[in-house]
């Protein structure tokens, strides 16, 4: 049911995009989660009062029906509620079944590609849950750490992308190489513009962020700090992380797997490494370093692939539009960093305080530098998700 459901808000939210429709895609997994915390409101009741504990996930079959069911629930609920919209979209579905259709073919053909690019993540997974494992709470820090590591990215450079793959395949199919890569460089500048200051406020706000929303209850200040540290090496790489998958989908608009595959077989050699050779010094810090620097060079051996592959894709541009952005990062994280010594606390209700008030610093430092540059990607943004969108400029 979980798996089916999945797949149904897939091929829903591919079909919103290809008609320019992302509203109800990027907010329907606000109503999951919404029905998995429902779900968990009864847990006290099933428990009959009993704090639950792992193990009795195992022997209560009351609770893993309760658990298994919400997710479940909360799935469906995903893929139900995107049906107005694709009603509202002109979208009218049909079983016809047609195993030798050539888009059936081709998926294929690409399946093995993207199998072994899953088969590589889990590698380098069970390869970092080792090295985490002893005892200590590691491996509970180093998810929390990755949880918030990934949040800005699913908020921000996911919500850009989304609105560039239809474009980019839509040039694809046209065969308009100069629309493909005018779309391709904006794309990444836009996604580095929003995740790039991101990990440099996630670096220098890392331990009131772990302390506002963590330190409660049994995760004491020394388990804030550890869990601090990985989200600290982690934030180094978000702009690379985000940057990478980007530009995997302009390999996949292209039906091409095999180069994502090979970057991505790349990519999880190199985080295995490092997470070997730093992990003896740094712990925590060296894992989440290594993750994010293995996801920053692999970015960069992307984007010079990319313009291997597609003739007329200058790295020029992506890299002066990257160089205003980290110019303008560094201004803003030394002006976080300066304001958050002074107010607030790593803890409780003075971590929000901090929180707030270096954020607010910190946005108005970064747009501030990037219009004394001119940063065109500055009114590239403000046309884009304004109330009149307009056809992206010319590099």
């Amino acid at each position: 049911m979980t798996r089916r459901s999945h797949a149904a808000r897939a091929l829903a939210v591919a079909l919103l995009n290809a008609r320019r429709r992302f509203f109800a895609a990027a907010w329907v997994p606000a109503l999951a989660n919404g029905v998995i915390i429902a779900s968990l409101l009864f847990v006290p009741k099933v428990m009959k009062g009993a704090a639950p504990q792992l193990a009795d996930v195992l022997d209560d079959a009351g609770l893993r029906w309760l658990l298994g069911g919400g997710a479940t629930a909360g799935i469906a609920a995903m893929a139900l509620a995107l049906v107005p919209a694709l009603a509202a979209a002109g979208v009218r579905l049909r079983f016809r079944p047609d195993f030798h259709h050539p888009a059936v073919l081709r998926l294929r053909s690409l399946s093995g590609w993207a199998l072994g690019y899953v088969a590589a993540n889990q590698v380098a997974i069970v390869v970092v849950r080792n090295l985490l494992r002893g005892g200590d709470g590691s491996i509970f820090s180093y998810s929390r750490a990755y949880l918030w590591f990934v949040l800005p990215h699913g908020l921000l450079a996911m919500s850009i992308a989304t609105t560039f793959l239809p474009e980019m395949t839509s040039a694809i199919t046209r065969k308009d190489r100069d629309g493909l890569v005018r779309h391709a460089s904006l794309g990444i500048r836009m996604v580095a513009l929003v995740t790039m200051p991101a990990g440099f406020g996630l670096f220098v706000l890392r331990r009131p962020i772990i302390g506002a929303v963590f330190e409660h209850g049994k995760v004491t200040a020394g388990d804030a700090l550890a869990t601090s540290r990985a989200l600290g090496g982690f934030a180094l790489g978000l702009v690379g992380f985000s940057v990478y998958l980007f530009v995997l989908r302009v390999f996949y608009a292209h039906h091409d797997a095999r180069t994502p595959f090979v970057i991505n077989l790349v990519e999880n050699a190199i985080n295995i490494v490092l997470a070997f050779v730093l992990v003896g010094r740094f712990g925590l810090l060296g894992l989440g370093l290594a993750f994010g620097l293995a996801y920053l060079v692999s970015a960069a051996w992307a984007l010079q692939i990319l313009s291997y592959k597609v003739p007329g894709f200058a790295l020029r541009p992506v890299f002066a539009g990257l160089f205003r952005m980290a110019l303008a990062s560094v201004v803003m994280a030394e002006a976080v960093w300066a304001v958050a010594r002074l107010v607030g606390a790593n803890a409780g209700i003075g971590a929000v305080v901090r929180l707030g008030v270096a954020s607010v610093v910190g946005v108005g430092a970064y747009v501030g530098v990037l219009l004394m540059l001119q940063a065109p990607e500055l009114d590239e943004l403000r046309r884009r998700f304004g109330q009149a969108p307009s056809e992206p400029a010319a590099d």
